[in-house]
């Protein structure tokens, strides 16, 4: 009887057991947790992270405004006088490759096989940005051989390469965007809510801005220039921009770091007082505080290391030194990847130069149309400002000075980008930081600290390009 029961028992734990496995795999399948993620959910994430990168108070302040001497600092002084923490500058590179450029590249793999071309536009915009970011910053990078797993030591490419890839990108990106094949999901898109047709422009607009970086160099290709024309931007409503919210962590990271970390050290340069008192620019009561006394007060590039800070005999105090302007201190500041104020600066330089048509009355025309879209962009009017006679210009190297003053003038607040193109135009003219580390101002950054270990053959190949991994390496277009 007891081996009958035993037997019984088998039978019907078998036939319980098999029977639970049918339908096992549907039953434990988690209903919130995808499998296939839609293409359109990367899209906001790039575009936060390379603002955030942008905007951050330590790298894009630090390493960017304070280096184009619009921002100074009247304590923790080690970046603006050129020895910029190495960790700082792992987390751009980082931050490109693997939160943007990755994550585009994932975007636009998705996109594919979704059928949505507009889609794949946006993506090669945002993985054109952080190549175009990369090689600005570093020089020779991992491009043809870069986000590919099966190449764990990737060469570095070329500036000229790079530069040839990201103008293809674009060029695609706008003929992606132009078919009409798919949409962007609006709540997806911090830039455009979904327009396609800004994307389109947003990729011509950033096509002339990496034609006009390397125009000057034997790799240029300035003859695309004139083709864009009519296709870019139209007015500040085109602006490429994040508009941050009014509280941690999503607001502007300027003022989560200066305003809500109270890092108060942040200051306005004496440079940039100087230029805007001489050109009588209502701008400075926008881009600068008062100080104590009700005076706007800039305090020079540098100091800290022989001269202590801040300093009470020099003036280098939290109090007399004037603070950034009260817009600019916003935790809803929109945080810019190109402007329309921008644009109309390097198409008058194009003109200036020859590379479109209209010489210095087409140069003119646009240069007065950037300095009116900045003064609007910081809700002041421009037209007393433009009716001074020393704006104006009448000869190439005039219009050379000014057009790229103007520019650096405009780009306030956009650090990396001011500081990108006084590398690029060389005015105003700067000297370097006081007590500076480096007698100039950096023409690049270091390669991130794991490379040498890491990539060790494609650093060295990529380092012998540029003459040394220094802060003073000159790129192509420099």
């Amino acid at each position: 009887m007891k081996k009958i029961n035993i037997i019984l028992y088998t039978f019907l734990s078998f036939a319980i057991f098999t029977g639970c496995d049918e339908g096992f795999e549907e039953l434990n399948v988690d209903p919130n947790s995808s499998t296939a993620v839609p293409a359109h959910l990367l899209l906001g994430g790039t575009q936060l992270t390379y603002m955030n990168t942008m905007y951050s108070a330590q790298l894009g302040g630090d390493m960017g405004a304070c280096w184009a001497q619009q921002w100074s600092k009247v304590q923790y002084n080690d970046e603006a006088r050129y020895v910029p923490r190495r960790g700082n500058i792992d987390a751009v590179w980082r931050n490109m490759y693997s939160s943007i450029i990755s994550e585009a590249n994932a975007m636009y793999n998705l996109a594919d096989a979704e059928d949505n071309s507009v889609l794949k536009g946006a993506s090669l915009v945002m993985q054109a940005v952080g190549y175009q970011t990369l090689v600005d910053f570093f020089g020779p990078v991992p491009f043809t051989e870069a986000i590919n797993g099966d190449i764990l030591q990737p060469a570095y490419d070329t500036e000229a390469t790079v530069y040839a890839g990201i103008i293809t990108m674009l060029t695609d990106a706008s003929a992606l965007l132009a078919t009409g094949n798919g949409s962007i999901t609006a709540s997806s898109d911090l830039f455009y809510a979904g327009d396609a047709s800004k994307w389109k422009k947003l990729a011509n607009s950033l096509m002339f801005r990496a034609l006009m970086r390397i125009s000057s160099t034997p790799e240029n290709q300035n003859s695309k220039m004139q083709g864009l024309m009519g296709k870019m931007f139209a007015s500040n409503e085109d602006n490429a921009q994040i508009t941050y919210l009014g509280a941690a962590p999503d607001a502007n990271p300027i003022w989560e770091t200066i305003v809500n970390g109270n890092r108060a050290e942040y200051k306005i340069n004496s440079v940039i007082v100087d230029i805007l008192n001489g050109l009588n620019d209502e701008r400075l009561a926008v881009y600068a505080g008062t100080n104590a006394s009700g005076a706007i007060v800039g305090k020079p590039s540098g100091f800290g290391a022989a001269t202590t800070l801040p300093n009470e005999a020099l003036g280098y105090t939290y109090a007399n030194i004037s603070p950034l302007g009260d817009k600019y201190l916003t935790a809803t500041l929109p945080g810019v990847l190109m402007s329309y104020s921008q644009l109309n600066f390097l198409v008058a330089q194009a003109a200036n130069e020859g590379y479109i048509s209209g010489g210095i009355p087409m140069a003119s025309a646009w240069y007065r149309q950037g300095i009116a879209a900045s003064f609007a962009f910081n809700g002041i009017s421009s037209a007393t400002y433009l009716a001074q006679e020393a704006i104006n210009f009448s000869t190439q190297s005039d219009a050379r000075s000014k057009i790229a003053t103007q520019e650096w003038i405009a780009l306030f607040g956009q650090g990396f980008e001011s500081w990108t193109e006084w590398r690029r135009n060389k005015i105003p003219v700067l000297t370097a930081a006081a007590e500076g580390d480096i007698n100039e101002i950096p023409s690049r950054f270091y390669y991130p600290t794991t490379e040498p270990s890491l990539n060790g053959a494609s650093y060295n190949a990529g380092v012998d390009v540029i003459g040394g991994d220094k802060l003073t390496s000159k790129l192509i277009w420099q």
